[in-house]
């Protein structure tokens, strides 16, 4: 008996808004190591350890940058200077298919 469906379909949560959401419809991030402390980068990959989400929302991820949510969640120092324009990379990569 087939139940015609995907199956499991993880879901994450949020660092902005708090929503839970498929894992595949959100935005990576993780932590690179430096000399100057753990900084939150975005994760492409999706593979380099410790990771935390956001919506594709530019305001979910302003929100968790204001709040700290994903310094806390990736106990990093702090947040990569550019990640706000990867992220709308990112999100135009995705509108284009």
């Amino acid at each position: 008996m087939s139940l015609g469906g995907r199956g499991h379909v993880p879901l994450r949560m949020c660092a902005g808004c708090g929503g839970r959401f498929a894992k595949g419809s959100l935005v990576r991030f993780t932590v690179f190591e430096q000399s100057s402390g753990r900084t939150v980068v975005l994760d492409r990959s999706g593979s380099r350890g410790r990771g935390a989400y956001t919506c594709l929302n530019p305001d979910c991820l302003e929100k968790a940058i204001k709040k700290r949510a994903l310094v806390s969640r990736l106990r990093a120092a702090a947040v990569s200077p550019n990640l706000m324009e990867e992220f709308q990379r990112v999100l135009e990569e995705r509108a284009r298919g």
